[in-house]
């Protein structure tokens, strides 16, 4: 398990933000919605961080980014096939313990589909 995600690991491009969040599947939670996009050409499960100024000044903004890249550093070996994850950040998010994110995150994630059970 790598300490970072690494380049390869994250939705980087506008283009497939954009195709993520059409395509893909959308589930909603207190903290944050999440779109999931499965396809037979990814080989990775990669990971994109979406937040906007409703979530707060900068400080907030880059502690719920943050706090979302390492609840997905956590879980991502769980995932059972590659795909590309959108999160969405929300308002519900400022304030809350990593162990909190964490655990939307996986619940989500099995609303999904994409977790294995463990």
């Amino acid at each position: 398990m790598t300490a970072t995600l690494r380049q390869h690991e994250r939705v980087r491009h506008g283009a497939e933000f954009r195709r993520a969040r059409a395509g893909g599947r959308r589930v909603a939670g207190r903290m944050m919605l999440l779109n999931v996009l499965r396809a037979d050409n990814l080989t990775v499960r990669r990971l994109g961080v979406v937040t906007s100024r409703q979530i707060g000044g900068a400080v907030a903004r880059n502690r719920a980014r943050r706090v979302m890249r390492e609840a997905w550093r956590l879980i991502k070996d769980r995932i059972a096939q590659p795909c590309d994850v959108v999160i969405v950040a929300r308002r519900g998010i400022v304030g809350k313990s990593m162990m909190e994110v964490q655990q939307e995150l996986s619940g989500l994630l099995k609303i999904a589909g994409v977790i294995r059970d463990e």
